[in-house]
């Protein structure tokens, strides 16, 4: 039989596309065996190279390195015999196939590809959430929004009240309540339903929402507080109506709401104050918005 002439080192990985010190790690991973070494120069045969198309094909099929070898080593399961153990075809019977003769593939082979299929699979869906981030975040800044784990709604809100802050103690409060909203939206404790409660444009809501923002909550009285949540759900009810509030109402997780109040306060000590009453009222209109019918808050 003809043999095939000794190769090179860069021969093997310039013919299954690989690189020369990617060879010489399959080496000291024991996946490639190392041949002997004539005259200073290690010659690679054919089973070399086939081999080595072998690890190259399953690693670009995703399977993990460390379990490459289990699968290119591992012996099929043995097929089943007759009691005799002669695995010879009966006369008359038919000749059984390829695959029945070499019998099923291992147990751990199936085990470990299966895995590697898993993980593929869970990679190719972070691969299509970070697309569909990275296409919103480019529609944001092709609109000139900040690029931020906030919603566009939301985005836009605070860009327009950090322009319009008559002074920069509105501007301050503006900045905190925003970076504590990117915060509580980057956690997932923000609800997607209060994307609702950031308005579009309106000259006397936004007028409203920058007085409220302008208002000091370190020296307030109890009672100055409770008008003060008092005006932010009387704002929430004028802006939207009955259907939203009540479809906001219904959908909303209470639990979320209240992970978000406890998130403020935990990081703000202008929201430790006046915190627990917003959150408060904001539990009794959501209580009151899921009751079709009732009758809408009306405080000043």
């Amino acid at each position: 039989m003809m043999q095939t002439p000794p190769m090179r080192v860069a021969q093997i990985a310039r013919l299954t596309g690989t690189t020369v010190r990617t060879v010489r790690y399959y080496h000291s991973l024991g996946l490639l065996p190392v041949p002997e070494e004539r005259g200073g120069w290690r010659d690679y045969e054919l089973s070399h190279v086939a081999r080595l198309s072998r690890i190259r094909w399953l690693t670009r099929a995703g399977v993990p390195l460390e379990t490459v070898a289990r699968v290119l080593d591992a012996e099929p399961a043995a097929a089943d015999a007759d009691e005799s153990g002669c695995d010879e075809t009966p006369a008359g019977a038919r000749p059984r196939s390829a695959s029945e003769r070499d019998g099923a593939p291992a147990a751990d082979v199936v085990a470990d590809l299966r895995a590697a299929l898993d993980a593929v699979e869970n990679h190719l869906k972070d691969v299509a959430r970070q697309r569909d981030m990275l296409a919103d975040l480019l529609g944001r800044a092709r609109e000139g929004l900040t690029v931020s784990p906030m919603s566009p709604r939301m985005v836009a809100f605070f860009d327009r009240m950090e322009r319009a802050a008559p002074d920069e103690r509105t501007r301050a409060a503006v900045r905190r309540e925003r970076d504590i909203t990117d915060l509580a939206c980057y956690r997932g404790q923000m609800p997607p339903e209060a994307d609702l409660l950031f308005f579009e444009p309106d000259e006397a809501e936004d007028a409203a929402a920058l007085a409220n923002y302008g208002r000091e909550a370190a020296g307030a009285s109890h009672a100055e507080l409770e008008e003060h949540a008092d005006r932010i759900v009387a704002r929430v009810e004028r802006r939207l109506s009955p259907a939203q509030l009540h479809h906001l109402a219904s959908q909303v997780d209470t639990a979320v709401v209240g992970s978000f109040f406890r998130l403020i306060a935990g990081v703000d000590p202008h929201y430790a104050r006046i915190g627990p009453f917003v959150e408060h009222r904001f539990m009794e209109a959501i209580d009151r918005w899921r009751r079709t019918g009732a009758v809408p808050f009306d405080r000043p």
